[in-house]
């Protein structure tokens, strides 16, 4: 139990803002000068602190950052974000007044909503500070390739040109999203990069061809170099470090910016023929020593099947027997005789092994890395690693030297 933040805490959260920034570079190596990157930070940057992740990928020159929803933008504006920020989630008439106020842009998917957000904005003049009231905002438009979750559909070319030619608004940015480009068949994603692509190109012929053209994801941006870019990309999970195919280890020199551990918070011993934690799916075969580890689904740490995965300790992988409870699960330490209350158990760290990897993790529970991250739970303390050293946030922040746009 180490005091973090002047409290004992049985478990917590690394989070490498190196690796973060490192990952950037890696991304940044790979595309053709001018091409921008968007970092997607929902979710609470996909579980790992939204505000430390901007802050430390503004630090990297990251162009954006991508939330879900206002309200997460609105977030990080009051807490001193200022790079450009995409809204990814559909623009409802009731966001207008807060988009123009906290300088969010917009995902436009129909005419009725850009008309009126039309209507509410008006233009402003060159050099002017942005203000409520006082606005040309700039949107993005989404167009549905195929996902069929949001957007225009990709062959209504007279609604984009509509939305384009409203005189209080700038058209800067036209998007998709693949839906199969992290799977080994590929066909379905050619099928929507070729509907997005001709309605770029028709654009182009009209002279109306928005500046940001973007519908590249992590795998797409990794395997279809050539085809995907265009105007920016939107690496999410890969940004983070985690093998957008579930590789392990990964082709790609991306490296895992989270790693979640714990304490040995109890030690028994056990007798043949002992069960152990609920429903008895562990019995023991014979005379062992175990361990209660200060982690649980409550954290996020997923309750899965019995006698399922590892944790290690000093080094050695330790089994899990029986039910992960809530807040605690219990290990096989028979073969660490020197163990103690207090040790570190490392539960997830892709750096560390890759059998705890987040990969692992999330292949062991047939799920994606992305649900393993988004349910790490907020009672977990995070810390930070940031130029080889570990502090909690406010010691953190001080050290970012980030651009102010």
């Amino acid at each position: 139990m180490f005091p973090f933040g002047g409290i004992p805490r049985p478990n917590w959260i690394e989070i490498n803002l190196d690796n973060l920034q490192s990952n950037i570079r890696y991304f940044r190596s790979l595309l053709p000068a001018g091409v921008k990157i968007l970092l997607p930070v929902k979710a609470d940057a996909y579980g790992h602190g939204s505000l430390a992740i901007s802050f430390a990928a503004m630090e990297a020159g990251i162009d954006f950052l991508g939330v879900a929803h206002l309200f997460e933008g609105i977030a990080l504006r009051e807490n001193g974000v200022q790079a450009r920020i995409l809204i990814l989630g559909p623009c409802l008439e009731s966001d207008f007044p807060f988009l123009i106020k906290h300088n969010l842009t917009p995902t436009i998917q129909d005419y009725k909503t850009a008309k009126a957000l039309n209507t509410a904005s008006t233009p402003r003049p060159a050099g002017t500070p942005l203000e409520e009231g006082n606005s040309q905002l700039k949107i993005h438009i989404k167009l549905d390739t195929g996902m069929h979750r949001f957007g225009i559909r990709h062959d209504d070319l007279e609604t984009v040109k509509a939305i384009c030619e409203l005189p209080n608004l700038e058209v800067e940015g036209l998007y998709s999203h693949f839906a199969t480009a992290d799977t080994p068949e590929h066909t379905a994603m050619e099928n929507q990069l070729a509907k997005f692509d001709t309605l770029v190109k028709e654009l182009e012929k009209a002279g109306m061809r928005p500046p940001l053209c973007h519908i590249a994801n992590s795998p797409a941006t990794l395997l279809f170099k050539d085809k995907t870019h265009y105007d920016m990309v939107r690496p999410g999970v890969a940004l983070y470090g985690y093998d957008p195919l579930g590789e392990i280890p990964s082709r790609f020199a991306i490296k895992p910016v989270l790693k979640l551990r714990s304490t040995i918070r109890a030690l028994r011993e056990v007798e043949a023929g002992e069960g152990i934690s609920y429903g008895h799916f562990f019995v023991a075969k014979k005379n062992m020593r175990i361990a209660t580890i200060a982690i649980g689904y409550g954290d996020g740490y997923l309750r899965g099947e019995p006698n399922q995965g590892v944790i290690f300790i000093r080094g050695k992988a330790c089994p899990i027997l029986g039910r992960v409870c809530m807040d605690a699960c219990m290990v096989d330490v028979s073969e660490i005789p020197d163990v103690q209350i207090g040790d570190i158990a490392e539960c997830m760290d892709g750096e560390y092994s890759g059998q705890i990897s987040v990969e692992s993790f999330a292949a062991e529970h047939k799920t994606i890395s992305y649900e393993i991250t988004t349910r790490m739970a907020r009672r977990l303390y995070r810390i930070y690693r940031y130029k080889s050293e570990i502090g909690g946030w406010n010691d953190v922040k001080s050290k970012i030297v980030f651009p102010i746009n």
